[in-house]
């Protein structure tokens, strides 16, 4: 997920040489082979493929989805394994999980660092797919995190430079110094909350000393109170003395004074009985509202941030499973059986309901599908349509040497008979025997000459519609090859060397003015 769009970063300090034409220093990208970090991930069909294939997965093949109708849908290739589903994250809408568990049947892996959504997904996925062909680095990989939880499944991941190279070539030098000034604003966020809660708990605890020192003021001990606590009722006062009771030496003022005295000292007790017992005077004005502390902070923060987020979306058991790296655990949508449809019965109502949702709030999203690679049929068919001319070479191999002048039983230059590296099509493919009663093997034609001819000419005819759906896939992959290495490239580099030379030729005051 990438950081909240539109968001203000501190200015930092960059390193490099100066510019030919100012002062201001160009930024050095980090090394990608030791970058600890993770970049994001562009949501191009083309770059899957590319990540899948160099990973050492075969058999699948990323493919973008235009729309959720189902006639649409019966297009794409058979079976559909996932969807994925990109969309743009709010932490305000996460939905509430249901599941609070992982199954054992269930490979799931929590996203722990920032921007590896995609890759999360397609190993969610990939490690899900029973008899996929997962090459050595993923196998050994999905063999050592089996009995893994979740949580250490994602550190595994993010320590797994196999995957993390390969999903990091596709970043230009721009987005890992982006991904740089996320994390590192990231953790300043963080070290300010942790010193923000230490300065907290420093001045409670002072508070706490403060008021434990502070000792009660002594309370003058009444008769009456002690009367009081003994016999639980207070003692009846006695009457005042007159003006003319009061001693010789007390005149009418002392008298007035010690009235005085006396309604003060009482009115005093009377304010200490409603006192507290530690004598602390209570303000009557109120309290200011608590910070929130550093979990609450955390959680309030950055994962508040807005971004694209990739969830996948796949069959595992007869349930619809929405694997969603940034939920604690894998969430399921729906049972669904064969008869009924399948698992797109379940999946498309409630991807369209999602989209719905978006689309009302005028937020992007995308859908792609993670189907079964076409090549794979097609190059199986074109490779027995090869062992069948050979089959039936040898047979009219045996009939007469000349047989190859009949009318019919010609063969054109694009007609593939032996191995072919165009059509990616090996010698140990074609050596492995395969019985079948499509080949020459009956009894009504294997002696007729004619029907020979005939039968391998169909042969011939069918295949050039197999060499054709073989060279539509490989072409399709090498445009995948080209798109991922134009993204590769770092035309940074280059566009830098240009302006830095139209800079010592002073000309680039003439362009701007222009």
């Amino acid at each position: 997920m990438p950081p909240k769009r539109g968001s203000k970063r501190k200015a930092t300090k960059t390193t490099g040489v100066a510019t030919p034409n100012g002062d201001a220093p160009q930024s050095t990208a980090p090394d990608r082979a030791t970058w600890p970090g993770w970049v994001e991930m562009e949501s191009e069909p083309a770059f899957f493929n590319v990540m899948l294939s160099e990973m050492g997965v075969k058999g699948l093949r990323v493919q973008e989805v235009y729309d959720m109708d189902e006639a649409l849908l019966l297009t794409l290739p058979q079976p559909v394994h996932a969807l994925i589903f990109l969309f743009r994250y709010r932490a305000a809408e996460d939905q509430q999980q249901a599941n609070d568990y992982c199954p054992k049947q269930v490979w799931f892996a929590n996203q722990t660092p920032d921007f590896a959504c995609a890759t999360f997904a397609l190993l969610n996925i990939v490690n899900n797919i029973p008899g996929l062909h997962l090459g050595s680095e993923l196998q050994k990989f999905k063999d050592f995190t089996n009995d893994m939880d979740p949580l250490s499944r994602g550190d595994a991941v993010d320590s797994f430079d196999f995957v993390k190279r390969i999903h990091n070539s596709f970043a230009r030098d721009n987005d890992l110094l982006q991904a740089d000034l996320h994390i590192e604003g990231k953790n300043s966020k963080y070290r300010k909350r942790q010193a923000t809660a230490r300065a907290n708990a420093a001045r409670a605890a002072r508070r706490n000393e403060e008021m434990a020192s502070r000792k009660p003021p002594l309370q003058e001990k009444s008769p009456n109170a002690v009367h009081a606590r003994a016999t639980g009722r207070a003692k009846r006062p006695t009457s005042k003395k007159s003006s003319k009771e009061s001693t010789p030496d007390e005149g009418p003022d002392d008298a007035y004074k010690s009235r005085s005295r006396s309604k003060v000292t009482a009115a005093s007790e009377a304010e200490d009985e409603q006192k507290p017992s530690n004598g602390l005077r209570r303000s009557k004005r109120e309290p200011k509202p608590r910070k929130p502390d550093l979990v609450s902070a955390a959680q309030h923060d950055s994962d508040d941030a807005d971004g694209f987020h990739f969830v996948a979306y796949m069959p595992i058991n007869g349930n619809v499973w929405k694997l969603d790296g940034l939920d604690c655990f894998p969430q399921v949508v729906g049972p669904f059986s064969e008869d009924t449809g399948g698992w797109m019965q379940i999946a498309q109502p409630h991807l369209v309901g999602r989209m719905d949702q978006y689309a009302a709030s005028e937020i992007q999203f995308n859908l792609m599908a993670i189907v079964h690679d076409p090549l794979v049929g097609e190059k199986a068919a074109l490779v027995k349509n090869v062992r069948m001319l050979q089959a039936f070479d040898r047979k009219l191999d045996a009939f007469s040497d000349d047989w190859r002048e009949i009318d019919g039983a010609d063969t054109k230059k694009d007609v593939v008979t032996t191995a072919s590296t165009e059509y990616g099509i090996t010698a140990e493919e074609l050596g492995i025997p395969e019985l079948t009663a499509d080949l020459v093997t009956k009894r009504e034609v294997e002696h007729d000459l004619l029907q020979l001819i005939q039968l391998r000419k169909e042969a011939v005819i069918q295949q050039t519609g197999l060499r054709a759906a073989v060279r539509d896939s490989l072409e399709a992959i090498r445009s995948d090859e080209e798109k991922a290495r134009h993204r590769r490239h770092g035309y940074g580099m280059f566009v830098r060397s240009w302006l830095g030379a139209l800079a010592e030729q002073e000309v680039l005051g003439s362009v701007t003015e222009d």
